[in-house]
């Protein structure tokens, strides 16, 4: 005859806490790869793999209907950014944004290949920016364009040359200028953004001949902003190209 176990003894009861346990491990990882400030393309496909397994085993260790319910809204509103179709964007508001994004970093520590508010480079900054304001606004508005822009720039990193380039046309080419010292500021509008002509480093415009940088170490260390004039800061002095991020155009833009 067989005997009723007090739950404690059942093997469910283990294995239900053994895939509690995994849960708590795998959504730990995430975050520590979230947080880490240094981030690689294997870095970033450990982050969504450990997305897809935290919501799979999440379905399995919370069996309320309210968490089910959250495991499966999350599901739908990620196919939902996935395959609706984008709208036309606020590039004002959208500038405001990102200017206040930009300023939301300064004083951080410059760190190499950094990317948040632990530590960040200059075209991190440039990037993580519009990353920040892309996904506020997508889902201030409802515009899933928005959010996949905000996603596609995270995914794929670049540095200040690439940026100079044109970062796979998400930049559009303005003009070049001898510094920025002398620079004509009737032409920039804010978030505007400026590569040294060698590629080395680049610097995001916020307004009031008013740039924001990640200096690297052997100036300042962290993100600063400089004005124009007063401010004693060598790239200030240095030849450089001026950009546009396309969705900061004048004209209506689509967010993708």
């Amino acid at each position: 005859m067989q005997r009723n176990l007090p739950r404690p003894f059942t093997s469910s009861f283990w294995l239900d806490s053994r895939r509690k346990r995994d849960w708590v491990g795998l959504a730990c990882l995430l975050v520590l790869g979230l947080g880490y400030p240094i981030r690689t393309t294997t870095s970033r496909t450990a982050c969504v793999i450990l997305v897809v397994l935290v919501w799979a085993l999440g379905l399995l260790v919370f069996r309320s209907k309210p968490a089910r319910f959250l495991f499966v809204g999350l599901l739908v509103w990620i196919l939902a950014i996935a395959f609706l179709p984008g709208r036309g964007i606020d590039s004002n508001g959208l500038r405001t944004d990102y200017v206040n994004a930009l300023r939301s970093y300064s004083g951080v520590k410059y760190v190499w290949g950094g990317e948040n508010g632990l530590g960040i480079d200059c075209s991190g900054l440039v990037r993580q920016g519009m990353i920040d304001a892309t996904f506020r606004q997508g889902v201030l508005t409802s515009n899933p364009g928005l959010i996949r822009q905000s996603f596609s720039i995270w995914w794929h990193d670049c540095s200040a040359e690439r940026l100079g380039d044109g970062y796979g046309g998400r930049l559009l080419g303005l003009r070049q200028t001898p510094s920025l010292s002398t620079l004509d500021y009737n032409t920039v509008r804010p978030g505007d953004v400026a590569v040294t002509v060698s590629g080395e480093h680049t610097l995001a415009y916020v307004g009031h001949q008013t740039w924001i940088e990640a200096d690297p170490g052997d100036y300042a260390g962290r993100v600063i902003q400089v004005t124009v004039p007063g401010s004693r800061n060598p790239w200030l002095d240095t030849p450089m190209r001026i950009l546009r991020w396309r969705l900061l155009r004048v004209d209506p833009t689509p967010a993708g």
